[in-house]
């Protein structure tokens, strides 16, 4: 870049660490000047003029304005109020000597992209530092706003927002922006494609509305953006030093992220470990409290049970499904372990005081199904859920109970999580589902009507007969028929099972059989 295309402000953004303090504003959009004086005799129209707060006198002033300087940069705190003057006059903080600072930006002046190179590298190390400190994504994130002066927002890749941190000028209406921010909308479509992005990396400006624009660059590990770092300004307004935090940001943010991906991995071995201990009872009740204790959990809390796998013929990959589940737990707050085992995805999930009915772990459950959905919209997904488990010995019991619901989830074509207890008399009928008996009484009581020509017609009439409690008005308008056909429907089904269903008793049979049926059908028919 040329002097003759620097101006004023990103001269001033590149050579001060912190926003200077203007005493006397100016148009900052003005051409850069082509000199730094640092005494009044040195001093030529359209210079920028570096003096200490002792030096800064009205006369002085006085001077630097007859002479027609660009810009006077006071370094320390005046000691008394300059008088008003049109000329410009700014005040750093920085403990900076005079001529050390007229080096900096006379190297911003005479040499812009060394002066860049130099700048990007000091960002990074900055940036480094606070990471190594274990500030982490908030921490980075709050550094480079005030570097920059902008909003700042990281997402990760999927959009959800892991840490962000408004500018002074966008504060009241940082939540706006934040929406707009909520998922991956605001991304360019280029940015979509995590493996290409991340084989080849690019900054890229990009207006949101409101006159307002972002500058988004991919956070890059193993070549797949992992997540995006956002810079929010005034369009139009984004300079050489906003382009280096987004880059060099992006750089240390990618570190940020890998520590703690495999942090979480490590985590989520050790979970997996323990979960596999405690399922197998291989540990005392005391080393299973202490093993809980050391990953963070608490041992007196109830937990419960939940079994999710795919139920498709095409389905995504389980990995798929676990970073679903993942992703709901961590908007919840939760600290549940979550661990693959064979086609499944298992979470143990922990209660607050309502043990009688899981309802935050049903909730729980109903989002990631509907997550799921959102995102691959011809799978399906199953899920079971266990009764709490009070204490860590009952863990097993919830764990087996969840299966349990998972097959029944299964078999019943059931597309919301299933809870254990709601199986009702399929708990009994599990029990005895490799009793010839068991088929031999749905046989004895549905074998004629499965045998006829359209034999689901006849079933779905009496589900919907039994699901009304016998009201005939309500079956035929739920079958959306008329209600003599639905008379002549019942007196068929009576003739051909030879059961009365007006028996209290032959009703409780017909609907055992179903339930036989719905249980025991062959998956494909389903």
């Amino acid at each position: 870049m040329a002097a003759t295309e620097l101006t004023l402000r990103e001269t001033l953004r590149l050579a001060f660490e912190h926003p200077l303090h203007w005493l006397h504003k100016t148009d900052v959009t003005l051409q850069a000047p082509d000199w730094v004086a640092l005494t009044l005799e040195d001093l030529r129209a359209g210079d920028i003029l570096i003096l200490n707060a002792a030096e800064c006198t009205a006369d002085a002033l006085q001077e630097a304005q007859r002479k027609n300087a660009a810009l006077v940069i006071v370094i320390g705190q005046l000691s008394q109020p300059p008088p008003h003057l049109s000329l410009p006059l700014a005040v750093t903080e920085e403990k900076v000597d005079k001529r050390s600072l007229q080096k900096r930006l006379l190297a911003v002046l005479i040499n812009t992209r060394a002066a860049a190179i130099e700048r990007g590298a000091h960002i990074h190390a900055q940036l480094a530092q606070l990471e190594a400190e274990g500030r982490g994504l908030d921490g980075l994130v709050q550094a480079m706003a005030e570097m920059t002066a902008r909003g700042v927002i990281l997402q990760d890749k999927r959009g959800g927002i892991l840490a962000h941190h408004p500018s002074t000028t966008l504060t009241a209406i940082w939540k706006d922006i934040l929406a707009q921010f909520s998922d991956l909308r605001p991304l360019p479509e280029a940015f979509l494609d995590r493996k290409r992005v991340g084989s080849q990396p690019t900054i890229h400006c990009q207006e949101i509305g409101g006159g307002l624009a972002c500058l988004i660059a991919p956070v890059v590990v193993g070549e797949v953006a992992r997540g995006y770092l956002s810079l929010i300004g005034v369009q139009g307004e984004f300079d050489t030093l906003d382009y280096l935090v987004a880059e060099q940001g992006g750089l240390v943010l990618a570190i940020e992220m890998a520590r703690n991906k495999a942090i979480r991995e490590t985590e989520k071995r050790l979970k997996g470990d323990l979960l596999n201990a405690l399922l197998q009872e291989i540990l005392t009740p005391r080393d299973a409290r202490l093993w809980l204790q050391t990953m963070g959990l608490n041992p007196q809390q109830a937990h419960v049970a939940l079994r999710f796998m795919w139920d498709s013929p095409a389905a995504p990959s389980r990995r798929r499904l676990e970073t679903i589940i993942n992703g709901e737990i961590a908007q919840r707050g939760l600290r549940a372990i979550v661990h693959p085992m064979g086609s499944e995805v298992i979470c143990f999930c922990p209660l607050g005081g309502e043990t009688n009915r899981p309802q935050e772990a049903i909730a729980l459950a109903e989002a990631i199904l509907r997550q799921a959905h959102r995102e691959y919209p011809q799978a399906v997904v199953r899920c079971g859920i266990g009764t709490p488990a009070l204490e860590v010995g009952e863990w097993r019991v919830s764990f087996s109970r969840a299966g349990q619901a998972l097959d029944m989830a299964r078999r019943l074509n059931e597309k919301s999580p299933l809870y254990y207890p709601d199986l009702s008399v399929y708990r009994l009928l599990l029990q005895l589902e490799h009793s010839p008996e068991l088929i031999a009484f749905q046989e004895e009581i549905l074998g004629n009507l499965l045998a006829t020509e359209n034999p689901q017609e006849f079933l779905n009439t009496l589900e919907a007969f039994f699901a009304h409690n016998g009201n005939l008005s309500q079956t035929a308008e739920a079958l959306y028929i008329h209600r003599n056909t639905l008379v002549y429907r019942l007196e068929r089904i009576a003739a051909i099972t030879n059961i009365d269903l007006d028996k209290p008793e032959n009703r409780l049979a017909v609907q055992l059989a179903l339930h036989i049926y719905r249980m025991t059908r062959p998956l494909e028919d389903r």
